[in-house]
């Protein structure tokens, strides 16, 4: 980064990981396929990238700050199995992909993380604050657990594989990191799918969320088939006229159980 004259700036969430045991733990990992296409967000100046290159058929990584794209150019000239995107991953048209690997900004985990419920990947392995980590697998039980506990849950199998020690980094980083993986559920029940469906369709009123998500998972097979279910679940009418993306933990909560009842 010297000879491009670049300064890591700490505010910014810049911090690069530069222990090569970390990185091949965090890319082992991954369970990258040789026949496989990984989407890598931030990769800064493609430490882990170099790593993920290794093992993947195609590499696609988006970068958001302009800073790093000549190094990263500079990096990896004479691959041809490696595309640069500079954009903003939050915004962004994300490409087709097997396994989505990311040292995410701190900044954008949660949001990122939502974008990934609209996502098909085989798994997504990540670092994130311990923090979110704990959020994203805590228990129904346990203080930590809320909304995107129940997101995270719905959607994946969520594992904390280990906490990354704060000298792998370059500037150490004020916050602790763990790795964490997202499997998406190999076998879903029609209450899951249901689910599923409902909260991918955010941008609509519950009521109408709710009756297009029973026909796409195929428990319904019309749109007065559903339509009659959904009067006969009672659900509460702040419920209904929300917008799916706005229902709280508890309403999910009365969804899933009243789903079920039926």
């Amino acid at each position: 980064m010297s000879s491009h004259k670049i300064q890591i700036d700490p505010s910014m969430d810049e911090q690069q990981l530069i222990d090569p045991d970390v990185i091949r733990r965090f890319v082992d990992y991954c369970e990258i396929k040789p026949d496989e296409t990984v989407l890598e967000i931030g990769p800064g100046a493609g430490n882990i990238t170099e790593a993920l290159l290794e093992k993947a058929r195609y590499l696609i990584c988006i970068e958001k700050n302009p800073k790093y794209h000549p190094i990263l150019q500079e990096r990896f000239k004479t691959s041809g199995k490696i595309k640069l995107i500079q954009d903003d991953a939050l915004k962004t048209y994300l490409p087709k992909h097997d396994r989505l690997a990311s040292n995410l900004p701190y900044m954008i985990s949660e949001p990122f993380f939502q974008r990934t419920l609209r996502l098909g990947f085989k798994s997504a392995t990540f670092i994130v604050p311990c923090g979110f980590a704990e959020i994203l697998t805590a228990k129904p039980s346990s203080e930590e657990y809320t909304k995107l506990s129940w997101l995270s849950q719905l959607f994946y199998d969520a594992k904390q594989l280990e906490t990354i020690p704060s000298e792998a980094y370059l500037p150490e980083p004020r916050v602790s990191t763990a790795v964490i993986s997202l499997k998406p559920g190999s076998t879903l029940d029609p209450v899951e799918k249901t689910l599923q469906e409902l909260i991918q369709q955010g941008d609509k009123y519950t009521k109408n969320a709710l009756r297009e998500a029973l026909i796409r998972s195929d428990w319904m097979a019309s749109k007065k088939e559903a339509r009659s279910f959904i009067d006969a679940l009672k659900l509460e009418s702040s419920i209904m006229e929300s917008w799916a993306s706005r229902l709280s933990l508890t309403d999910l909560q009365t969804i899933d159980q009243k789903l079920r009842s039926h």
